[in-house]
């Protein structure tokens, strides 16, 4: 998670600033309503990589904007599966509507039937009192059976991300986002005697790519969550992920999965739409305003030429055909 801002003296100045970005992001949000086109073509290849989002009904308001940055900047359409929080299904499919690509809505329930069904009752134990025990066992669950690229809803993509390279022999493979401060559940650390994970660059859990099982290539994870079950902890799960990638991948840096708060009052064009290198931004505390400006910049800006029949893949940040 982002660092937050420090606290604010209250005047008048501070207040005047603070509601004018929160109308500029109202005015963002329903310009994007305006211009968002009304109806997708379906003349697009599908990709072999699924696209795995956990929301609630907070999240669901926005799972638009995100499928219409990946619709508008990527080049094959991934199959989507999104897994509720305890939300019902029938809530997040009303904002599914729009989307005519092949998409599945998932209980938390579907996860845990999933692990339990391999006798892993811990990380159920921990979903059960802990929202995002949730959502790393749903991410868990699906990397078992294809490739998955998770992403929180208040991601917005600028283009496609570079994965790494798949290699058949390599069971479990991991990368994930940069975080810019270290927001970690220091028991589980202390526990394993992992405080050198302080010393290293710290990781977010918003954009995770994963494939295979962490259970057969990571032989401490289960007692991890012998350990972390007992904590309703908001930063477990992130820890966790940050253990998994340490241990069988790499990151992502802040220059490919942009996470700041430092231009809350940043000018209306940022620089980093024309970095040539950020294919998305985590918006951990802009949402007001910037997520639904950068929704805007990419309908409107950001569309992606494409060639008829292509097949193109992007590995390690080069372009393969």
């Amino acid at each position: 998670m982002a660092k937050k801002p420090g606290k604010k003296h209250i005047t008048i100045t501070y207040i005047i600033v603070y509601k004018f970005y929160t109308l500029l992001g109202r005015v963002c949000k329903l310009l994007f309503s305006i211009f968002s086109p009304s109806k997708l073509s379906t003349d697009r290849e599908l990709s072999d990589l699924s696209l795995v989002l956990f929301c609630g009904q907070k999240g669901a308001k926005m799972l638009r904007p995100v499928l219409l940055s990946i619709y508008t900047t990527w080049e094959k359409i991934p199959p989507v599966t999104i897994i509720t929080d305890g939300t019902p299904k029938e809530y997040i499919e009303s904002y599914l509507k729009f989307w005519p690509f092949p998409v599945q809505v998932k209980s938390w329930q579907e996860s845990a039937a999933f692990h339990l069904e391999k006798g892993r009752k811990s990380i159920v134990e921990l979903s059960e009192i802990n929202v995002f025990g949730k959502k790393l066992m749903g991410i868990l669950a699906e990397a078992e059976t294809r490739p998955i690229l998770y992403c929180d809803t208040d991601i917005i993509w600028f283009g496609e991300p570079t994965l790494p390279a798949r290699s058949p022999g390599k069971g479990c493979e991991v990368r994930i986002s940069t975080d810019n401060i270290h927001s970690y559940h220091m028991p589980l650390l202390r526990y394993l005697k992992r405080l050198d994970m302080m010393e290293k660059s710290p990781v977010n859990s918003g954009m995770i790519y994963l494939s295979g099982s962490v259970y057969d290539h990571y032989q401490e994870f289960g007692q991890m969550m012998d350990f972390i079950k007992f904590f309703n902890e908001p930063f477990a799960e992130q820890t966790t992920f940050a253990l998994i990638a340490d241990h069988l991948g790499d990151k992502w840096t802040l220059n490919d999965v942009l996470l700041t708060i430092d231009d809350l009052h940043w000018p209306l064009i940022p620089r980093y739409y024309f970095s040539g290198s950020h294919f998305a931004r985590h918006h951990v505390m802009t949402k007001h305003s910037w997520f639904w400006r950068d929704a805007l910049y990419v309908i409107l800006f950001k569309k992606k030429k494409r060639t008829v029949n292509s097949s193109s893949l992007v590995q390690n940040g080069k372009q393969l055909t």
